[in-house]
């Protein structure tokens, strides 16, 4: 089956490619032909931002992409339509906050708000503390674009409860953030209107019809 992919480099840039004839190559990623460079390379599931049947349009799962890669219970199989807001609001929360006990809490009540899942605490919170979302010290000095790119990717939906958790996570006592730019950046990045480039809200606009 011939697949469409929009995949996610280490620098942020997304490209869309096909691919076809994937197998397993370890418990992160895949090799597939790539009907843009012309031969086989390596693809990582997790920098998988989409992914379609090209004969069908079907929306698919990317950690289903190649059969028993993932158990379709798993968490990287229950949560791949959300993603990209579990992602980001992870690398918010680093880029705040910190990622202690507290805030990871927030991140477990978050996840099983979006999907019910049959793990347990534990076990989601030690996923997503090894979940990668963007590079911390690129975005320190002032490269953002990694970050962005899972901002854009946030389907419309999700934003309002994005920016509910975002508040949890930098609010103190009376649950409001205590740093002015914190809260800047909640309606920045996860208010009703977040920054995207042409291309991307194009991208967003597919998502939707499918």
């Amino acid at each position: 089956m011939r697949i469409r992919i929009k995949y996610q480099d280490g620098a942020g840039n997304i490209t869309e490619r096909d691919i076809s004839d994937s197998c397993k190559e370890t418990d992160k990623t895949i090799d597939a032909f790539c009907h843009m460079r012309c031969e086989r390379r390596s693809f990582h599931l997790d920098r998988i931002v989409h992914s379609v049947a090209t004969d069908t349009g079907e929306l698919l799962n990317p950690y289903q992409l190649v059969p028993l890669m993932r158990d379709p219970d798993s968490l990287d199989s229950l949560t791949w339509r959300v993603r990209p807001a579990i992602k980001a609001l992870k690398f918010f929360s680093l880029t705040t906050r910190g990622f202690s006990k507290r805030e990871r809490q927030h991140l477990n009540k978050f996840i099983k708000e979006l999907v019910a899942i049959p793990q347990s605490d534990e076990e989601i919170s030690d996923w997503v503390y090894d979940l990668w979302c963007a590079d911390l010290y690129q975005y320190r000095y002032g490269e953002e674009k990694e970050y962005k790119a899972l901002l854009e990717y946030i389907p419309p939906s999700l934003l309002e409860v994005c920016r509910a958790y975002a508040i949890k996570i930098v609010g103190g006592a009376t649950n409001k953030p205590e740093n002015s730019g914190w809260g800047e950046r909640i309606e920045e990045e996860f208010g009703p209107h977040p920054l995207a480039c042409p291309l991307d809200k194009r991208a967003m606009a597919d998502d939707a019809k499918e």
